[in-house]
């Protein structure tokens, strides 16, 4: 095989693996909570007066939506958070439970939107006052399209293999043409 056809091959190799590491800390950095929230919501699930942070708002549907819950409690020790997704009337989905990690004053998580429409966030509180229930609407919108030069260069993959086919035949030509 041709040296030149090698490094060609290993440099789209290289560049693939760049564009796959990316995405990949593109993924778990979309369901991590950013430093400031982009809505607040103050809600009372039965005895327990809670804060609802949700760093995405409008949410995507198809992705993870980070949010984190603090109590005004000094210590929410004694409480037990259970958090879930339920779609609204109208929208054709499934409950899907949050995934949550424990605070010192609340929890923190992302829950998973799967189609656009109207959802809730159920908080289920569960402590010595007994459990409450919160619910938190939310609104999934369709995850924004790629960009139009991202499309272009995506559709034009197949002429650069063309184009690439057509080098190496012509570099072939010229070598029969030496000997």
């Amino acid at each position: 095989m041709n040296k030149v056809l090698q490094r060609i091959l290993l440099a789209i190799g290289v560049i693939a693996l760049l564009v796959l590491v990316i995405e990949i800390v593109l993924s778990v950095l979309a369901t991590q909570p950013g430093s400031t929230p982009q809505r607040v919501v103050h809600v009372s699930a039965g005895a327990y007066p809670l804060t609802v942070n949700l760093y995405k708002d409008p949410a995507n549907a198809g992705f993870a939506m980070p949010f984190s819950i603090t109590t005004d409690q000094v210590k929410a020790n004694g409480l037990s958070f259970v958090v879930s997704s339920i779609p609204d009337r109208g929208v054709d989905a499934t409950p899907i439970r949050a995934g949550l990690t424990t605070l010192s004053n609340g929890v923190q998580g992302a829950v998973e939107i799967t189609v656009r429409g109207s959802w809730n966030l159920q908080v289920v509180v569960h402590g010595p006052a007994g459990q409450g229930i919160a619910l938190v609407p939310i609104v999934a919108t369709a995850p924004p399209a790629i960009p139009q030069w991202l499309g272009w260069l995506i559709g034009f993959i197949p002429l650069y293999g063309l184009l690439l086919f057509l080098l190496m035949q012509r570099g072939r030509k010229r070598a029969r043409i030496v000997s």
